[in-house]
């Protein structure tokens, strides 16, 4: 049996350190005698530097950055879900952002201020004060079940001096002109809104919609600011700028005196939240393998869902707007500690050609992953990168209407955005309109839309995109046209019904939001994709915009008309965008185009490979 050889004291048995030593044996008539010469503890560092490193692959001139994070650092390992949680949480505050006006422009019961009466208050006073009241506002009977109403927005003419005759113990003359009037009283018992402060009901009820509609304008334009400042100074900052000008604005919210100023404020809360959500989502793009994207951005969704309840638990203890606004709005601040907590995105710094840091949050996401990046190989790949860039002839938007089959798809798509926007939004900003309490209806919506999101989740990765998509907006499209029945045809207790089939209608809308982005992202070709999804987006915005008008009309419609016509739109609208979108090819396990050519002959390529 050979005799051991002992190396020494101190010195690792790696085999990548053991070839430094020079062991001589030499044969003694005592023995085997072990001699080693020790190298400094400098050299054993370059030597197991250099044993370490890996040698570039011979394809890296090919190579892209998705394929650094598939085949070398990893996809989706435990430090990139730890980011991808963290990036996550904005979508919980974007959610508050969004639905917070369902609670802060909710309409109090109101009715007319009797002139002259200087402390007039929704609340009955006293007897004498019913009989003022009485004598000065009209009633008329519900449609429903002809019972009477106080009117919310009309006061007798000549009111005043029926405040005197009735002061006096006269009886008014009840075939008095009724006028709509320009002051109001609220109901503060059960919450007080951003409507009362701002008076915005019956003639004034437009400027709710106009609240909405500028939300969509600051998001659309902030859209494009952010992105470029975003490919220019990073994600990074970017967010936490948009993150500290959205606080400002909030806090202009909460102090401005008067409307206009309060409308300016929700504008920059548009644009910033741009900057805040949507760079957030292309961060995650960034540090996500390609294999994990469709997971990862259909899962934020849950974040978004998420939020909605918190609001909605929040809405129903905090009842004063105001209140209510701060705290859903500051908490964000902590965000602002992503600037030490989460590293900049890799893909932008290779962009910037800061190569060293790119490599260097690469290498922490090898790490996590037990892999290891050759060194260079970030560098390398970046630099051809831009070589392709420059030789890659770029297409255009108008070539999407270069061949009539590419024009047909992009029309289709661009419909569909538009009606998703306008019934998703139309629905879900507006859930007061519905009868029933407001929370508990906001709580079923949410819970719907939390539901479609999870079956979209489970089911996009077994069945294709177009029968998931297409049959998710019919089925919403049919719940809202089926919602309008109970309305027409039944008592006021017939309402619950409808107001389940509004819930069909949004679980069918929102489980079709969920699979719109993927389906966008997979039909168009790379050389016009991001023009494309950018077209997608207007379409998207005019819905949104629209859709609080189409309940605004409604407020001058009958009862019965006003309470079913926003539904028969979204569902007319839904229903014949869901019949399109059959029309358009099926994308799953087939390869995405590179160009025009691809796009157009698009149902001939199919892909082997599977998405998880």
């Amino acid at each position: 049996m050979p005799r051991q050889i002992r190396l020494p004291r101190g010195v690792s048995t790696r085999p990548s350190l053991v070839p430094y030593f020079e062991i001589k044996i030499q044969k003694e008539h005592s023995g085997m005698i072990c001699t080693g010469k020790t190298p400094t503890d400098g050299e054993i560092k370059a030597r197991s530097a250099t044993a370490d490193k890996r040698e570039l692959p011979r394809d890296f001139r090919t190579m892209k950055f998705d394929d650094i994070l598939e085949k070398e650092a990893g996809e989706f390992g435990p430090y990139q879900k730890r980011i991808y949680v963290l990036v996550c949480l904005p979508a919980v505050v974007a959610a508050f952002l969004t639905l917070l006006p369902v609670f802060i422009l909710a309409t109090p019961d109101h009715r007319c201020r009797i002139p002259g009466l200087a402390n007039d208050t929704f609340a009955v006073q006293s007897e004498w004060h019913q009989k003022l009241i009485n004598d000065s506002i009209p009633w008329k009977k519900n449609e429903y079940d002809d019972k009477w109403e106080m009117s919310s927005c009309h006061i007798y003419d000549n009111d005043y001096e029926k405040s005197q005759i009735a002061l006096n113990g006269s009886e008014g003359n009840k075939s008095a002109t009724e006028l709509e009037c320009s002051e109001w009283v609220f109901d503060e018992s059960e919450y007080i809104t951003a409507v009362t402060d701002y008076q915005m009901v019956c003639t004034n009820s437009i400027l709710k919609s106009h609240f909405i509609m500028i939300t969509f304008f600051g998001s659309f334009l902030g859209a494009f600011i952010t992105g470029s400042f975003s490919d220019l100074f990073g994600r990074k900052l970017v967010f936490v700028s948009s993150l500290i000008v959205a606080m400002v604005a909030t806090v202009i919210q909460l102090l401005s005196p008067f409307y206009w100023l309060f409308l300016a404020s929700r504008f920059v809360q548009g644009l910033s939240g741009s900057g805040v959500f949507g760079v957030s989502f292309v961060y995650i793009m960034e540090v996500v393998g390609p294999n994990y994207r469709m997971f990862a951005g259909i899962f934020i969704e849950i974040f978004w869902c998420a939020g909605l309840f918190i609001l909605v638990g929040a809405a129903y203890w905090i009842r004063y707007w105001k209140y209510l606004v701060a705290a859903m709005s500051f908490p964000a601040l902590l965000f602002i500690s992503y600037i030490w907590l989460i590293p900049k995105s890799p893909r932008w710094l290779m962009s910037r050609g800061r190569y060293e840091e790119a490599e260097e949050v690469l290498q922490k996401i090898a790490k996590s992953n037990k892999q290891q990046i050759p060194e260079g190989l970030v560098e390398g790949v970046a630099r051809e990168e831009k070589l392709s860039d420059v030789k890659k002839e770029s297409a255009k938007v108008w070539r999407l209407f270069s061949h009539r089959t590419l024009m047909f798809r992009t029309l289709i798509i661009a419909f569909n955005r538009f009606a998703l926007d306008l019934t998703y939004y139309g629905i879900s900003l507006n859930i007061g309109h519905l009868s029933g309490n407001l929370y508990l209806n906001y709580t079923l919506s949410s819970a719907v839309e939390t539901l479609a999101s999870l079956c979209i989740l489970f089911l996009i990765f077994r069945l294709g995109r177009k029968p998931l998509y297409g049959g998710s907006m019919v089925v919403g499209a049919t719940g809202f046209l089926l919602s309008a029945l109970p309305i027409f045809l039944g008592s006021s207790d017939d309402k619950k019904y409808s107001v389940g089939l509004v819930m069909v209608g949004k679980f069918g809308v929102s489980a079709a939001y969920a699979v719109i982005y993927v389906y966008c992202t997979e039909i168009f070709p790379t050389s016009v994709r991001s023009s494309a999804m950018a077209l997608m987006y207007i379409s998207g915005m005019i819905g949104g915009v629209i859709s609080p008008y189409v309940v605004e009309m409604s407020e001058s419609m009958g009862e019965r008309m006003g309470a079913a016509f926003p539904m028969i739109v979204f569902g007319s609208v839904g229903l014949a965008a869901g019949l399109l979108s059959l029309l358009l090819p099926e994308t799953k396990d087939k390869v995405m185009p590179e160009n025009i050519e691809d796009a157009v002959n698009f149902e001939s390529h199919t892909s082997t490979s599977s998405v998880i």
